[in-house]
């Protein structure tokens, strides 16, 4: 089973220290009430107890966002086998070792998870996984019906610890939510399983024999514990589809 695996502290330096030397793409994760941004930086220096990132980094058109002393960030990079996810605290700006950038905290908790995890696993045939999604968040679901604060829902084709694709019928067209809108997401797994509740970033809408195809990336799943017991679950569920495809 894909494990969320805790590091003790001799690993996380020497994990961070191998990304400082392989310069490895560091993503940047960020809530903003309840929506949440990402962008990409690098590692620039190690200075207990302070990490130096580069830049941020920001896809065409979007704005770089301003992070601010105290706030906390979620990191993440992909080194080797495993996805390594952990938060730090803004420190502000600083130079050190000739580079100048953002200051943040060195991690007190760093986890990691297999890459393979990430890696899109088809639902297999005769489970079924239906999706139920709204706007604003997890946090934020409706308590009772109303069309200002809608509910959809569809059922899910596939799914990795990084995001999922669902299926729906053609009322998905008249659907309000834009790419890039965070949306809370309850995921009902197989008959006696649990329900997962994850926040996601809506990312692409494709029409596919008459039917909508939705895909949507997780966000902040590892930056609390409910959202580490989600990610533990999801990962396992994965790992499950993996197997019985191969």
């Amino acid at each position: 089973m894909a494990k969320l695996q805790e590091m003790t502290q001799e690993q996380i330096s020497d994990v961070l220290r191998s990304a400082l030397d392989r310069q490895v793409p560091v993503t940047v994760t960020l809530k903003r009430g309840n929506a949440w941004t990402s962008c990409h930086t690098r590692l620039l220096a190690l200075n207990d107890p302070h990490i130096l990132l580069g830049d941020l980094q920001v896809h065409d058109g979007d704005e770089t966002p301003q992070i601010h002393p105290a706030e906390k960030i979620g990191l993440s990079f992909k080194l080797k086998h495993y996805k390594h996810i952990f938060t730090v605290t803004a420190v502000g700006n600083e130079t050190i070792g000739g580079s100048s950038g953002l200051s943040v905290c060195l991690p007190n908790s760093m986890h990691r998870l297999q890459r393979r995890a990430f890696i899109r696993a088809e639902v297999p045939h005769g489970r079924v996984v239906r999706a139920s999604f709204w706007l604003g968040g997890r946090d934020n679901e409706p308590t009772h019906s109303d069309p200002d604060q809608p509910v959809w829902s569809g059922r899910l084709t596939n799914i990795s610890a990084g995001g999922f694709q669902l299926i729906s019928g053609p009322e998905a067209d008249s659907w309000d939510i834009e790419v890039g809108e965070t949306v809370g997401v309850r995921l009902a797994f197989e008959a006696g399983s649990e329900s997962v509740y994850a926040d996601a970033q809506f990312r692409r809408s494709d029409r596919v024999d008459g039917q909508t195809l939705l895909g949507f990336q997780f966000v902040g799943l590892a930056q609390d514990r409910k959202g580490r017991q989600g990610l533990q679950y999801i990962s396992s569920k994965v790992a499950e589809y993996h197997r019985h495809i191969e």
